[in-house]
């Protein structure tokens, strides 16, 4: 809107912010409404060995439970919707729908989980030495078209680089664009600079809550997310459907710093839950759920090396990047 630049204007959604009018997923209530809580791992990486739901069932109040074994499993290194492999602390192994959230996430307690612990890592860089975790039992790097792959760097890799330096091992994946050679050559200045960002989470205000329920054959569901239309196709695919028989709203949205552009594996669980009970469903996130599940930007090690001729002129730039994309390939 190029004829507000400059100018004062009131966003059409701020009077509903700052009076407590606006009304985000969390906030709306419907007859019959359950409540959804989640069993998360506790464990980075893990296969679940046995789940007995015996004394949750029994409890009153309880309406159902929801496992990995009745939703689709994603493929590749995306993460999946309920999983009996998680692959990071706080990833949902199955949910439990109740009367109310107290009772549900007393079920979700009275749970007997039994898991398998697996290798995991935290350093990239550890992934990469020779024998060192993988963050999936299929390899520790995923490639573009090609999914996860297992990729290790030699020892001498390691003892080439300088202390301080990044080791530059075999690219899982690497593009160029002219002569690097001749740009570096007759430089009057080379920098070669070893560099890390920290990864860290939007963990926006609002948490990624969401509510379903199904008539007349569509899937109604109220979430949070920065578009409107943008992510029917990729939660309709997520919930089994298609986008015509998806009924999103998104009114409000409580932050999302590009965390919520897109669809969101846990948004389909209150879709799944309420398809089996027959009932609407509510999954609020907690704060510390918001952490685990939302997106974060993943973290760099990298090594740059920039060639700049006498006028100042960039001429040449080698870039290495070893990205810590945490549990789902990146985001």
């Amino acid at each position: 809107m190029p004829e507000l630049l400059g100018k004062d204007f009131i966003p059409p959604d701020i009077r509903g912010k700052v009076t407590g009018a606006a009304k985000y997923a969390e906030d709306f209530r419907m007859d019959g409404l359950v409540y959804c809580r989640l069993l998360t791992s506790p464990m980075p990486h893990a296969r679940v060995r046995n789940i007995d739901l015996t004394e949750a069932l029994r409890m009153a109040g309880v309406v159902d439970v929801l496992t990995a074994d009745e939703v689709p499993e994603q493929p590749g290194a995306a993460t999946n919707i309920l999983t009996n492999e998680p692959h990071f602390v706080g990833e949902p192994i199955l949910a439990v729908a109740a009367v109310d959230e107290t009772t549900a996430q007393d079920a979700i307690e009275a749970i007997k989980l039994d898991l398998e612990p697996l290798p995991f890592c935290v350093d990239p860089l550890e992934s990469l030495r020779p024998g060192g975790p993988n963050a999936y039992l299929e390899g520790n790097t995923v490639v573009p078209r090609q999914g996860v792959q297992e990729l290790k760097w030699s020892a001498e890799d390691f003892e080439a680089a300088e202390e301080g330096q990044l080791p530059m091992g075999e690219p899982g994946a690497e593009w160029s664009y002219g002569d690097l050679e001749a740009g570096f050559s007759g430089t009057a200045l080379t920098l070669d600079e070893t560099f890390v960002t920290a990864s860290h989470s939007h963990h926006s205000m609002e948490p990624r809550t969401a509510l379903a329920y199904w008539e007349n054959g569509k899937c109604h569901v109220r979430g949070s997310t920065q578009s409107q239309s943008f992510v029917v196709p990729g939660l309709a695919n997520y919930i089994g459907i298609e986008p015509e028989n998806l009924v999103y709203v998104a009114e409000y949205c409580g932050g999302g710093f590009g965390s919520k552009g897109s669809a969101y594996p846990c948004m389909a669980i209150p879709a799944y839950m309420s398809k089996k009970t027959g009932r609407p469903v509510l999954m609020r996130i907690s704060r510390a759920e918001e952490y685990y599940l939302g997106s974060a930007r993943p973290g760099f090690q990298g090594r740059i090396k920039m060639g700049f001729q006498e006028d100042g002129r960039i001429s040449a730039v080698d870039l290495y990047i070893v990205q810590e994309s945490g549990s789902n390939g990146g985001g």
